[in-house]
């Protein structure tokens, strides 16, 4: 039974009726539609190959293969669980379970943070003070990424080490025999299980500075999870391994200057770049999230709770040093900044009552203390209860604003909810036209094309995603060719490739290089999407043709160029605007037909990308602004000044 206020009165109500109670279900299911986001990851392919690799050969992974750059490099494959997992999901059931699974596996991990904050904090299911947690889980929430990646495995393994760390701490009881057993399953999941030793480390820690003595018990069953660390495919080299990765998000280095990823998110230079963008997005709420974690390093060090200190100082440094590590930062924080906000407030409250209190007697001393335990008891149910209200609100808004894609527009996020594999962020139908035209090569690719090309095309690739096996040397070259004008031929003239495919709108460099030597590079463009252009040696597929405007025009709306002038005066609904109506509408940005329009104007196929810029601008529910830019660029070119006009205020 919970007990709450009702028109000034204190009522019963069952627990499943109260609001507190729907808002934590409401969490829940938020958290799960919005995993349900199409396959956008890059890694997702290497894993997969990894995993067939090692049913085909009955053996695990020791050398590279799958790259001829890095081929017989030593590949510490520590999350070969993981692989196996994802590889049978993908081929037993298909993709929508795969990310059906992963939003579930996700959403499990939210669901051990609550558990961990119900226990630590002495509250129930149907406690009021759990709309709190529930709001401040909404906010944290917010930058999660929900990428199908070992980390999915890890934050759940963290959650149950801290779980019974927690127990043992809180209640004596001794679980701690579980602690190897998940670092056993850690460990052969995800490179940084190492994280589930550090945790340990600080508990042992901790405990000394909160005692002044050894556990001894916590200290064997630390030994005993470090023993069971050394439990996996490479023995020692397994332990020293994250070590390596540790060194590619610290320092000052290529890959971490390449990999958005790698980057802190506490830098000033990103903020300044997102301008007014920066109050919607992500990165808004990580920085926030970091702010309430330092508040309760305070409060927590004012109350001699060195492992929780420990904890929330370990976890802010992890994410401080690489975007990638804010999943593990929220299981760690989120439950911690609950419940010393919590105390906090009602800290504070008591002491602004105790302040209005001025007793004369003893009599009086007590019936304003009474007085006043009844009107922080009433402030507490009020504030809660409202903020149940509000979360059950915002939590609703945003699982149907994910659905309908007006939450990702807004936030200018490029993934959208489904549950298949993303064609703008991997080359899905670029894949699908090498295998279909029995166009065998080799290959020089982009890095993010690298994962999902060795496993559904089937070749060696030139790079991908698993940075830590690529020499130095070779990344090097990579980089240059990305930053260097004409830094691309370095690379043809030393790998010599026959099958070039890379995004044509994120590297300009190796785009511009085709196209100022289009007729002496000796590669032919035979293929263009929303996403990438292929090349192809000239000399050795001589019968497949090359792309010219005439082709594309044939399989799109050719009369859609003609319509140009009456699109160029159609109003669309703003960002915000558009997250309204797609409450009950769902929303699109022509990204597809924005990134074609750009390939054909930048080749001088005009009518065709006249064509792409109205079905673009006819498509989309939301303002199409870079359309529009695309089109004030055509105008001015033209010298039609009055269209530029209108196309360049309608880009701003």
């Amino acid at each position: 039974m919970q007990t709450i206020l009702h028109n000034g009165s204190l009522t019963n109500r069952q627990p499943f009726l109260s609001k507190a109670f729907w808002a934590t279900v409401c969490l829940f299911v938020m958290v799960f539609v919005m995993g349900l986001v199409k396959i956008y990851s890059p890694d997702l392919g290497f894993h997969m190959k990894s995993a067939k690799w090692m049913l085909d050969n009955k053996q695990f992974i020791y050398t590279d293969s799958f790259s001829y750059t890095s081929e017989g490099n030593r590949y510490y494959d520590m999350q070969w669980l993981f692989q196996l997992l994802v590889y049978n999901l993908y081929h037993s059931f298909g993709e929508a379970v795969l990310i059906s699974v992963n939003a579930a596996l996700i959403t499990l991990s939210i669901i051990l943070v609550w558990v961990r904050f119900i226990k630590n904090t002495h509250s129930n299911i149907s406690d009021i003070k759990l709309g709190f947690f529930v709001f401040l889980a909404i906010l944290f929430i917010q930058p999660l990424t929900f990428e199908i990646r070992p980390h999915v495995l890890s934050w759940i393994f963290l959650n149950g080490i801290l779980f019974f760390l927690e127990s043992y701490k809180r209640t004596g009881k001794n679980l701690l025999y579980c602690l190897p057993i998940i670092m056993l399953f850690w460990v052969n999941s995800h490179s940084l299980s190492i994280l589930g030793l550090v945790t340990i480390g600080i508990y042992n820690v901790g405990s000394w500075l909160e005692s002044k003595k050894v556990d001894k018990k916590l200290l064997m069953y630390s030994f005993l999870s470090f023993a069971v660390f050394l439990i996996n495919p490479y023995f020692i080299e397994g332990l020293l391994y994250p070590f390596t990765q540790l060194g590619l998000i610290s320092g000052s280095n290529l890959t971490k200057e390449y990999i958005g990823e790698f980057q802190s998110p506490f830098s000033i230079k990103e903020v300044k770049l997102m301008g007014f963008g920066y109050f919607s997005s992500p990165l808004l709420f990580v920085h926030i999230a970091g702010l309430l974690s330092i508040f309760s390093i305070v409060i927590s060090l004012k109350k001699k709770q060195f492992t929780e200190t420990l904890l929330l100082f370990a976890f802010l440094i992890l994410l401080h040093l690489a975007n990638k590590n804010y999943g593990y930062f929220l299981m760690v924080s989120l439950p911690l900044c609950a419940k010393y906000m919590l105390e906090w407030f009602q800290a504070r409250h008591q002491k602004v009552l105790s302040q209005r209190t001025t007793p004369v007697n003893k009599t009086a001393k007590k019936t304003n203390e009474d007085a006043g335990k009844t009107e922080i008891k009433k402030f507490g149910q009020h504030f809660y209860v409202r903020l149940s209200i509000v979360s059950i609100v915002l939590a609703i808004f945003i699982t149907v604003t994910t659905v309908s894609d007006g939450y990702s527009i807004f936030r200018n996020s490029p993934f959208r909810f489904g549950l298949s594999a993303d064609k703008e962020q991997l080359p899905v139908d670029a894949t699908n036209l090498l295998i279909k035209n029995n166009i065998k090569g080799k290959l020089l690719n982009h890095l993010n094309f690298g994962g999902y090309l060795m496993y559904h095309y089937d070749q060696k690739v030139f790079i991908d995603g698993r940075l830590e096996i690529i020499q130095e040397d070779v990344f090097d070259k990579y980089y240059k060719s990305l930053t260097d004008r004409n830094g691309i031929k370095i690379l043809l003239n030393e790998y010599n490739p026959d099958i070039v495919i890379f995004p044509y709108n994120k590297l300009a460099s190796w785009w511009e290089y085709f196209l100022v030597n289009r007729n002496n590079s000796g590669y032919k463009a035979v293929y263009f999407d929303e996403l990438c252009v292929v090349y192809l040696r000239a000399s050795i597929y001589p019968e497949i043709a090359e792309l010219t405007e005439s082709s594309i025009l044939s399989n799109m709306d050719s009369s859609a160029a003609d319509r140009i002038y009456e699109c160029i005066n159609l109003s669309k609904p703003n960002r915000i605007v558009a997250l309204m109506n797609s409450c009950w509408t769902k929303q699109t940005l022509s990204l597809s037909n924005q990134h074609k329009a750009t390939y054909c104007f930048t080749n001088g196929f005009e009518r065709a990308a006249l064509g792409y810029s109205v079905l673009g601008i006819e498509t989309s529910t939301v303002h199409p602004k870079n359309i529009y830019k695309n089109l004030s660029i055509y105008f001015e070119g033209r010298k039609m000044y009055d269209e530029a006009q209108i196309c360049e205020e309608k880009s701003r």
